[in-house]
């Protein structure tokens, strides 16, 4: 398949199913969710007839930094290496999971947080826009599935045709994953992310603060699509989050009618800081050395 095709419609996978779609068309056989002519765009699409999707922030930075992708990889690859701990994230899951437990791993780059969780053996699907991440998924971390795909274009029928399981116990969203999606596709991934979910399960989401998604607008975008934020914290490691929190890991769950929704306050009551409001500097312990916010304890091996 030619690069220019690829690049056109997106990952390989997404690219054969279209193609594939438009070829059912030409023999009349379109299936009834495609039958409109689809609109050229050059944007990523929810389906042939679906709306527009912008491409995530994290595509276009690799489109306009071919090897931006290598060197993220490396960066991590180097700090496993000098035995810096990155895996606070999935012991945090962990902890969330009954044992077995099928965990989505959104946004799941390299394996970082997947990997080591499908060795303690839960079932690990992780999906991420970026092909260079998956294949290193693949190759540091076999035990798991690995697919190339744009979260905001989720879809139960997606991971069925690839032998995955169509609903998880929980879902992850690590690594910043949250700000580097476009700022129109955040509550449609937020959507879909609760479209995989057993009736049961939960939701771990963290990011860094200054990175364009303000703490309060993602907590409002929460409660918009059918969530309710059950904890918050400074960071992996349990740390109690606040007004002054550089980083968030919020811990959701599908809301229920009569309950109250999604919160508006950080844990233990504290408000949430408006983007525009300087912290002001006070004694606290510290949130560790994993730049995604994680924690100093043990590597989990």
């Amino acid at each position: 398949m030619s690069r220019d095709v690829i690049e056109r419609f997106g990952s390989r996978q997404w690219t054969l199913r279209r193609l594939t779609q438009f070829a059912d068309r030409g023999r009349g056989r379109c299936p009834s969710h495609a039958r409109r002519t689809p609109v050229e765009t050059g944007r990523r699409r929810v389906g042939d007839n679906g709306p527009v999707v912008d491409k995530s922030l994290w595509a276009r930075k690799i489109e306009a930094e071919p090897e931006h992708s290598r060197r993220f990889l490396q960066r991590f690859r180097d700090m496993a290496a000098s035995g810096q701990d990155i895996a606070g994230e999935a012991r945090f899951v962990d902890t969330m999971a009954p044992r077995g437990a099928r965990i989505f791993d959104a946004g799941c780059g390299s394996g970082r947080t997947g990997g080591p969780l499908a060795r303690l053996g839960h079932s690990v699907v992780g999906v991420d826009v970026d092909p260079v991440l998956i294949d290193a998924a693949k190759e540091d971390y076999p035990g798991a599935t690995w697919l190339v795909g744009d979260l905001a274009e989720l879809e139960v029928g997606f991971l069925a045709a690839a032998g995955a399981p169509e609903r998880f116990d929980i879902a992850v969203a690590a690594g910043n994953v949250m700000p580097f999606l476009a700022p129109s596709t955040r509550r449609e991934v937020l959507s879909r992310l609760r479209s995989v979910l057993a009736p049961a399960g939960r939701a771990a989401v963290g990011f860094g603060a200054g990175r364009g998604y303000p703490f309060d607008e993602f907590f409002e975008d929460v409660a918009a699509t059918g969530w309710e934020a059950q904890a918050t914290f400074r960071g992996w490691n349990l740390l109690p989050f606040d007004a002054e929190s550089e980083f968030l890991v919020a811990v959701l769950a599908p809301s229920v009618p009569g309950r109250s929704g999604g919160r508006s306050r950080g844990a233990f009551g504290a408000p949430l800081r408006d983007a525009h409001t300087q912290p002001t500097t006070r004694p606290r312990p510290s949130a560790g050395s994993d730049p995604m916010g994680g924690n100093t304890l043990r590597p989990l091996h």
